[in-house]
Protein backbone atom coordinates (compact mmCIF):
# COMPACT_ATOMS: atom_id res chain seq x y z
CA UNK A 1 0.00 0.00 0.00
CA UNK A 2 1.13 3.38 -0.73
CA UNK A 3 1.69 6.26 2.32
CA UNK A 4 0.49 8.70 -0.06
CA UNK A 5 -3.26 9.18 0.82
CA UNK A 6 -6.37 10.71 -1.14
CA UNK A 7 -8.62 12.77 0.64
CA UNK A 8 -12.41 13.12 -0.08
CA UNK A 9 -14.31 15.67 2.11
CA UNK A 10 -17.97 15.29 1.76
CA UNK A 11 -20.78 17.68 2.43
CA UNK A 12 -22.78 14.89 4.07
CA UNK A 13 -22.45 11.05 4.71
CA UNK A 14 -25.91 10.30 3.13
CA UNK A 15 -25.92 10.04 0.26
CA UNK A 16 -22.82 11.36 -0.86
CA UNK A 17 -20.85 8.59 0.87
CA UNK A 18 -23.13 5.66 -0.72
CA UNK A 19 -22.73 7.37 -3.94
CA UNK A 20 -19.17 6.95 -3.97
CA UNK A 21 -18.83 3.63 -2.60
CA UNK A 22 -21.37 2.45 -5.66
CA UNK A 23 -18.95 4.20 -8.06
CA UNK A 24 -15.76 2.14 -6.17
CA UNK A 25 -17.59 -1.13 -6.30
CA UNK A 26 -18.21 -0.13 -9.84
CA UNK A 27 -14.48 0.44 -11.01
CA UNK A 28 -12.69 -1.39 -8.70
CA UNK A 29 -9.41 -1.35 -11.00
CA UNK A 30 -9.88 2.23 -12.20
CA UNK A 31 -9.78 3.36 -8.56
CA UNK A 32 -8.04 0.68 -6.83
CA UNK A 33 -5.33 3.64 -5.29
CA UNK A 34 -8.32 5.32 -4.40
CA UNK A 35 -9.83 2.59 -2.66
CA UNK A 36 -6.94 1.77 -0.66
CA UNK A 37 -5.78 4.86 0.25
CA UNK A 38 -8.47 6.79 0.95
CA UNK A 39 -9.57 9.32 4.03
CA UNK A 40 -13.14 10.45 4.01
CA UNK A 41 -14.50 13.54 5.83
CA UNK A 42 -17.85 14.51 6.05
CA UNK A 43 -18.24 18.30 6.38
CA UNK A 44 -21.53 18.39 7.46
CA UNK A 45 -22.71 21.39 6.16
CA UNK A 46 -22.73 23.34 2.44
CA UNK A 47 -20.70 24.71 0.26
CA UNK A 48 -20.77 27.90 1.72
CA UNK A 49 -20.07 27.58 5.04
CA UNK A 50 -16.57 25.65 3.75
CA UNK A 51 -16.40 28.73 1.98
CA UNK A 52 -16.45 31.03 5.58
CA UNK A 53 -14.30 28.22 7.08
CA UNK A 54 -11.60 28.94 4.58
CA UNK A 55 -11.70 32.42 3.61
CA UNK A 56 -9.40 34.25 5.38
CA UNK A 57 -9.24 37.88 3.99
CA UNK A 58 -8.00 37.99 0.40
CA UNK A 59 -6.37 34.00 0.47
CA UNK A 60 -7.63 30.75 1.09
CA UNK A 61 -6.59 28.96 4.36
CA UNK A 62 -5.28 25.11 3.89
CA UNK A 63 -8.15 22.50 3.47
CA UNK A 64 -7.08 19.65 5.32
CA UNK A 65 -5.93 22.04 8.41
CA UNK A 66 -9.18 23.68 8.79
CA UNK A 67 -10.73 20.02 8.15
CA UNK A 68 -8.63 19.15 11.17
CA UNK A 69 -9.28 22.47 13.41
CA UNK A 70 -13.13 21.41 12.86
CA UNK A 71 -13.18 17.64 13.18
CA UNK A 72 -11.14 17.00 16.31
CA UNK A 73 -12.55 13.73 17.22
CA UNK A 74 -11.72 12.41 13.81
CA UNK A 75 -8.25 10.42 14.99
CA UNK A 76 -7.54 9.28 11.65
CA UNK A 77 -8.32 12.88 10.08
CA UNK A 78 -5.83 14.25 13.17
CA UNK A 79 -2.78 11.93 12.68
CA UNK A 80 -3.02 12.51 9.60
CA UNK A 81 0.29 14.13 7.91
CA UNK A 82 -0.54 16.93 5.23
CA UNK A 83 2.56 15.92 3.38
CA UNK A 84 1.37 12.73 3.19
CA UNK A 85 -2.00 13.55 1.09
CA UNK A 86 -1.11 13.95 -2.77
CA UNK A 87 -4.73 14.21 -3.95
CA UNK A 88 -7.50 16.15 -2.30
CA UNK A 89 -11.34 15.56 -3.87
CA UNK A 90 -14.29 17.78 -2.23
CA UNK A 91 -18.00 16.92 -3.73
CA UNK A 92 -20.97 19.50 -2.94
CA UNK A 93 -24.30 20.56 -3.76
CA UNK A 94 -24.59 23.85 -5.67
CA UNK A 95 -27.57 24.56 -2.68
CA UNK A 96 -28.16 27.96 -4.17
CA UNK A 97 -31.43 27.88 -2.99
CA UNK A 98 -32.95 29.18 0.30
CA UNK A 99 -29.91 31.08 1.59
CA UNK A 100 -29.71 34.36 3.66
CA UNK A 101 -26.98 36.03 1.53
CA UNK A 102 -27.65 37.27 -2.02
CA UNK A 103 -27.39 34.85 -5.51
CA UNK A 104 -24.94 37.50 -6.11
CA UNK A 105 -23.19 37.14 -3.29
CA UNK A 106 -23.39 33.00 -3.86
CA UNK A 107 -22.13 33.29 -7.39
CA UNK A 108 -18.90 35.56 -6.23
CA UNK A 109 -18.07 32.47 -3.66
CA UNK A 110 -18.94 29.72 -5.84
CA UNK A 111 -16.53 31.34 -8.61
CA UNK A 112 -13.77 31.42 -6.23
CA UNK A 113 -13.91 28.13 -4.88
CA UNK A 114 -14.06 26.82 -8.47
CA UNK A 115 -10.70 28.67 -9.29
CA UNK A 116 -8.94 28.04 -6.26
CA UNK A 117 -9.66 24.04 -5.89
CA UNK A 118 -8.91 23.20 -9.52
CA UNK A 119 -6.00 21.01 -8.87
CA UNK A 120 -5.86 17.51 -6.67
CA UNK A 121 -2.70 17.83 -6.52
CA UNK A 122 -2.34 21.07 -5.13
CA UNK A 123 -5.27 22.90 -3.27
CA UNK A 124 -7.82 20.48 -4.19
CA UNK A 125 -10.42 19.81 -6.77
CA UNK A 126 -14.35 20.38 -6.01
CA UNK A 127 -17.20 18.61 -7.96
CA UNK A 128 -20.53 20.27 -7.87
CA UNK A 129 -23.94 18.04 -7.95
CA UNK A 130 -26.71 20.46 -9.52
CA UNK A 131 -28.56 21.10 -7.94
CA UNK A 132 -28.43 18.35 -5.52
CA UNK A 133 -26.14 15.04 -4.92
CA UNK A 134 -30.04 13.36 -5.79
CA UNK A 135 -28.87 14.02 -9.86
CA UNK A 136 -27.33 10.83 -9.82
CA UNK A 137 -30.51 9.51 -9.28
CA UNK A 138 -32.40 10.75 -12.27
CA UNK A 139 -31.19 9.36 -15.53
CA UNK A 140 -33.42 7.87 -18.10
CA UNK A 141 -31.82 4.40 -19.57
CA UNK A 142 -33.27 5.90 -23.06
CA UNK A 143 -33.44 9.44 -22.77
CA UNK A 144 -30.72 10.08 -20.21
CA UNK A 145 -30.98 13.49 -18.31
CA UNK A 146 -32.52 15.24 -21.88
CA UNK A 147 -36.03 14.24 -21.11
CA UNK A 148 -38.79 17.50 -20.53
CA UNK A 149 -39.34 16.49 -17.25
CA UNK A 150 -35.23 16.05 -16.04
CA UNK A 151 -33.54 18.40 -18.33
CA UNK A 152 -34.01 21.74 -16.51
CA UNK A 153 -34.97 22.06 -12.96
CA UNK A 154 -36.21 25.36 -11.15
CA UNK A 155 -34.31 26.89 -8.47
CA UNK A 156 -37.36 27.85 -6.64
CA UNK A 157 -38.62 24.27 -6.98
CA UNK A 158 -35.64 23.19 -5.34
CA UNK A 159 -36.88 24.80 -1.63
CA UNK A 160 -37.64 22.54 0.93
CA UNK A 161 -35.76 19.58 -0.16
CA UNK A 162 -38.10 19.73 -3.19
CA UNK A 163 -35.28 18.14 -5.66
CA UNK A 164 -34.58 15.52 -3.65
CA UNK A 165 -38.11 14.60 -3.54
CA UNK A 166 -38.60 14.49 -7.06
CA UNK A 167 -35.64 12.20 -7.27
CA UNK A 168 -37.26 9.75 -4.89
CA UNK A 169 -40.93 10.21 -7.06
CA UNK A 170 -38.68 9.40 -10.15
CA UNK A 171 -37.35 6.29 -8.61
CA UNK A 172 -40.60 5.08 -7.16
CA UNK A 173 -42.44 5.65 -9.79
CA UNK A 174 -40.45 4.76 -13.42
CA UNK A 175 -39.46 1.61 -14.44
CA UNK A 176 -36.67 3.16 -16.72
CA UNK A 177 -34.51 5.07 -14.35
CA UNK A 178 -30.78 3.84 -14.58
CA UNK A 179 -29.53 3.23 -11.17
CA UNK A 180 -25.70 3.54 -10.06
CA UNK A 181 -25.52 0.00 -9.16
CA UNK A 182 -23.32 -1.02 -11.68
CA UNK A 183 -20.75 -1.06 -14.18
CA UNK A 184 -22.94 -0.98 -17.05
CA UNK A 185 -25.31 1.57 -15.33
CA UNK A 186 -22.30 3.97 -14.36
CA UNK A 187 -21.65 4.38 -18.05
CA UNK A 188 -24.89 5.32 -19.17
CA UNK A 189 -25.11 7.83 -16.22
CA UNK A 190 -21.60 9.19 -17.25
CA UNK A 191 -22.53 9.53 -20.78
CA UNK A 192 -25.78 10.80 -20.03
CA UNK A 193 -24.19 13.58 -17.58
CA UNK A 194 -21.48 14.28 -20.78
CA UNK A 195 -24.07 14.66 -23.38
CA UNK A 196 -26.03 17.03 -21.05
CA UNK A 197 -22.43 19.27 -20.69
CA UNK A 198 -22.13 19.10 -23.65
CA UNK A 199 -25.56 20.91 -24.91
CA UNK A 200 -25.14 22.98 -22.16
CA UNK A 201 -21.66 24.31 -22.65
CA UNK A 202 -23.14 24.80 -26.29
CA UNK A 203 -20.35 22.60 -27.88
CA UNK A 204 -20.72 21.90 -31.20
CA UNK A 205 -18.50 18.98 -31.98
CA UNK A 206 -20.49 15.82 -33.10
CA UNK A 207 -18.19 13.71 -31.21
CA UNK A 208 -18.49 13.76 -27.33
CA UNK A 209 -14.69 12.42 -26.95
CA UNK A 210 -13.59 15.59 -29.09
CA UNK A 211 -15.04 17.68 -26.06
CA UNK A 212 -14.49 15.19 -23.22
CA UNK A 213 -11.43 17.73 -22.08
CA UNK A 214 -13.16 20.96 -22.01
CA UNK A 215 -15.95 20.26 -19.29
CA UNK A 216 -14.17 21.75 -16.59
CA UNK A 217 -16.02 22.35 -13.63
CA UNK A 218 -15.45 26.36 -13.64
CA UNK A 219 -16.67 26.24 -16.98
CA UNK A 220 -19.92 24.19 -15.90
CA UNK A 221 -20.79 26.31 -12.96
CA UNK A 222 -20.44 29.45 -15.56
CA UNK A 223 -23.13 27.96 -17.97
CA UNK A 224 -25.45 27.32 -14.92
CA UNK A 225 -25.03 30.62 -13.55
CA UNK A 226 -26.24 32.02 -17.42
CA UNK A 227 -29.06 29.87 -16.66
CA UNK A 228 -30.51 30.87 -13.37
CA UNK A 229 -29.85 34.37 -14.40
CA UNK A 230 -31.71 34.00 -17.69
CA UNK A 231 -34.27 31.60 -16.73
CA UNK A 232 -33.78 31.06 -12.62
CA UNK A 233 -33.45 27.44 -13.75
CA UNK A 234 -30.42 24.54 -13.59
CA UNK A 235 -29.34 21.75 -16.05
CA UNK A 236 -29.20 18.72 -14.06
CA UNK A 237 -26.01 17.49 -13.56
CA UNK A 238 -23.98 15.02 -11.36
CA UNK A 239 -20.60 15.90 -9.89
CA UNK A 240 -19.26 12.08 -9.61
CA UNK A 241 -19.26 11.43 -13.45
CA UNK A 242 -17.09 14.23 -13.94
CA UNK A 243 -14.68 13.11 -11.03
CA UNK A 244 -14.63 9.62 -12.89
CA UNK A 245 -13.26 11.65 -16.14
CA UNK A 246 -10.82 13.78 -13.78
CA UNK A 247 -9.93 10.40 -12.19
CA UNK A 248 -9.29 8.01 -15.41
CA UNK A 249 -8.71 10.63 -17.99
CA UNK A 250 -10.65 11.29 -20.92
CA UNK A 251 -8.88 8.44 -23.17
CA UNK A 252 -9.61 5.86 -20.93
CA UNK A 253 -13.57 7.15 -20.28
CA UNK A 254 -13.82 7.01 -23.98
CA UNK A 255 -12.72 3.72 -24.27
CA UNK A 256 -14.73 2.18 -21.31
CA UNK A 257 -17.77 3.87 -22.92
CA UNK A 258 -17.16 2.47 -26.40
CA UNK A 259 -17.03 -0.70 -25.23
CA UNK A 260 -19.81 -0.74 -22.44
Amino acid sequence: MSSAKVLIVLEGKQPEGNTLTRLQRAFPEELADLSEDLVKIIFKSNIYSLYGKLKDDEDFLDVVEVLKEQHTDDKELQNLDRDAVSQVFLFFDLDIHGLAQSIEESYKQLNELVQFFDNETKNGKLFLSYPMVEAINICDVENGLMSDDRKLFSIDKCVNDGFKHFADDLNRDSKTICRANSRKNWLIISKANYEKAKWLMHLTSDELSSVLDQMQQAAILQHQQKLIKQDNVIATLSAFPFFLLEYVGVGKIQRMLNNR
